[in-house]
């Protein structure tokens, strides 16, 4: 890699929990009205949409950065992208948790596949705080 960083475990997370959740976006999410609908669909878009969103910026960012040689300012809108994938990583396991909680009587292999990736992303900003010292999380 041209002497480029490998990336690191929590990146790694991230980025494959971002990819998975983008495919399993348009998987079968739930059974609503008697129709099988996919995060993208009539009844769940823009909520059941928000995971592979969060999953794919913060995935984006390290694959721009650690594969495309892009060099992205220091700061995104006034925070640092550690705290961005916090806030998005911490956002998107707290909606995963949400939706395990939720009623919905079938749920699909993208439903499943959605929350086991946002509890990742999660655990990745999590993870990437302390493999880089920013003194957000101990």
């Amino acid at each position: 890699m041209d002497g480029k960083a490998q990336p690191t475990t929590s990146e790694l997370i991230i980025m494959i929990a971002g990819a998975v959740m983008l495919v399993a976006s348009f998987f079968d999410f739930a059974q609503i009205d008697v129709k099988a609908g996919s995060a993208w669909g009539k009844y769940l878009f823009p909520i059941a949409t928000l995971l592979p969103l969060y999953g794919v910026a913060m995935a984006a960012q390290i694959a721009l950065t650690k594969f495309a040689n892009v060099k992205l300012p220091d700061q995104f809108v006034g925070f640092t992208w550690e705290q961005v994938h916090l806030v998005l990583g911490l956002l998107a396991g707290v909606m995963a948790i949400g939706w395990l909680i939720t009623d919905i009587p079938e749920k699909g292999i993208g439903f499943w596949l959605e929350v086991l990736g946002g509890i990742a992303l999660a655990v990745g900003a999590v993870m990437m705080q302390r493999e880089r010292h920013t003194g957000a999380i101990g």
